[in-house]
């Protein structure tokens, strides 16, 4: 079995998207986190993406950091032991924000593969103001040929 799937995404996604994640921090898919969810794991999710972004949807429950203000003080509620995945639209801020919960002694962190971006065009829901929503903000025209036509905002 492929460790990537291809189906789910354009073309060159992948690859894309394994160039820019952060090689400190574990990727980890959203299958995996599927599977923690439906094992009733509690799991904290961070955006880190700009709050504009994350008003016009955003991972269930997620926490957001954002990235040019970030402050590992958003984030003193959150247990240095707890699984915590953090996510942006493709990997990399995200990744930027995880290396610095690591080094902050948050023992379990790990870079959603793909971001939101990933997550959304595999068919996983994704919020806005408590309701599920089909759209994702494409960060901007170049990053959007990254999402399924229909999730563009």
């Amino acid at each position: 079995m492929p460790l990537f799937s291809f189906s789910q995404n354009p073309e060159g996604f992948d690859k894309m998207a394994k160039k820019m994640a952060d090689k400190t921090v574990p990727l980890i898919k959203s299958k995996q986190v599927n599977i923690l969810l439906e094992k009733r794991k509690e799991v904290v999710f961070l955006d880190a993406r700009e709050l504009s972004e994350y008003k016009t949807s955003h991972i269930q429950n997620a926490l957001h950091v954002g990235y040019d203000d970030f402050s590992i003080n958003a984030v003193n509620s959150v247990s240095k032991n707890s699984v915590i995945v953090v996510y942006c639209s493709v990997g990399y801020r995200s990744g930027k924000i995880g290396a610095q919960l690591r080094e902050a002694g948050y023992t379990s962190v790990f870079n959603l593969y793909g971001g939101i971006f990933d997550w959304a065009n595999n068919g996983n829901k994704v919020y806005q103001n408590n309701k599920v929503t089909t759209k994702v903000h494409p960060y901007n025209n170049k990053w959007g040929k990254w999402l399924k036509p229909e999730l563009r905002n």
